[in-house]
């Protein structure tokens, strides 16, 4: 697919889909966040519990950052579509 169509896709979304993806990807950084820290103290303490908890949750926010952004785009298509 051509780089040029697909930043004119992503221009033309719809403001109503744009505020859920915007929505979705601030709760995804902010597991992000979360999911930093816990990693941060997982270098203080050299828990490994923490290790795989903090990585789990940095993996699973970014799988949903992903998501959002391409479900958003694909919603749009949809709706194109339709109407």
């Amino acid at each position: 697919m051509n780089i040029q169509k697909i930043m004119k896709d992503a221009k033309d979304i719809d403001k109503k889909i744009i505020k859920i993806m915007k929505i979705g990807i601030r709760y995804s950084c902010i597991f992000c966040l979360i999911a930093s820290l816990i990693l941060i103290t997982y270098m203080l303490t050299s828990n490994p519990h923490l290790y795989y908890i903090g990585i789990s949750i940095f993996k699973s926010s970014l799988f949903y950052i992903v998501g959002f952004i391409i479900c958003g785009m694909a919603f749009n298509n949809i709706i194109k579509d339709i109407f």
